[in-house]
């Protein structure tokens, strides 16, 4: 276990791509075996501020940042922190479905084979042990051979949250895993974060407010750059401390 109550604290970050602001000041923190939902109108940071978290941004041309994103009690912007190692602690889940053209088998075992990996019955262990945690087991196992862009677009992102998986970070990031799938898929796909988090903190970019109420426990919401309120999902949805909130929930922004 973790000595940290929060795996990630964010203090006075404030972002920039060129001259344009998209953070503004923010300050928040994501619990240990919680899901938090990011929420907020298409423009207000939400993506940004996910990104942020494993360092993403860092690939976009004039991306600038101010404040500290703290990740078990070290600043990960400061210099000489390992970015590998980032990445090997905080997985990621896309909007789309991205699987590598590759087998089943191979894009779950990808990961672990960079991170040194070699014994092939570990390797077997890790492809179910991954799949298993992504509900995808039982569909897949006689197929691990076949090509995984051949998938469903729902088997495709639990392909991706096991790829994700199998390196067994502490914390996964989902931008808006579901908004690329059907109902079905996405109600699956929901039900399995819901079951993740029992060994893992997830945050997650969603525009649904419903989508959040179902699955998190915590809410952050953005408007302009700005954390208007971070709170209890139950309490922000049903009692929301500020007209912008409340104009979000109801539909009137969006």
């Amino acid at each position: 276990m973790s000595n940290f109550k929060h795996h990630i604290e964010v203090h006075n970050l404030s972002t920039w791509f060129g001259k344009k602001a998209i953070l503004k000041d923010i300050s928040c923190y994501f619990e240990d075996n919680t899901v938090t939902a990011i929420m907020g109108p298409s423009g207000c940071g939400k993506s940004t501020l996910l990104r942020t978290l494993n360092r993403l941004n860092d690939l976009v041309p004039n991306f600038r940042r101010e404040g500290e994103v703290v990740f078990r009690g070290e600043n990960i912007y400061d210099m000489g922190y390992s970015v590998y190692d980032l990445r090997k602690h905080i997985g990621m889940v896309f909007q789309r479905p991205n699987p590598f053209p590759m087998s089943i088998r191979e894009n779950i075992t990808y990961g672990p084979k960079l991170h040194g990996v070699k014994d092939e019955d570990e390797l077997e262990k890790i492809v179910e042990t991954s799949l298993k945690k992504a509900a995808l087991w039982d569909e897949v196992q006689d197929d691990l051979d076949k090509p995984a862009p051949n998938l469903s677009g729902g088997q495709q992102q639990r392909l991706c949250i096991a790829r994700a998986l199998s390196i067994n970070p502490p914390v996964l990031l989902a931008d808006e895993p579901v908004s690329a799938l059907d109902p079905i898929s996405a109600a699956k796909i929901e039900e399995l974060i819901v079951e993740l988090k029992k060994d893992y903190t997830i945050i997650l970019v969603t525009h649904n407010v419903q989508q959040a109420f179902r699955v998190s426990d915590q809410a952050a919401f953005l408007y302009l750059g700005e954390l208007v309120e971070f709170e209890k999902t139950k309490r922000i949805i049903e009692a929301p401390a500020d007209e912008r909130t409340e104009a979000f929930i109801t539909g009137r922004i969006g």
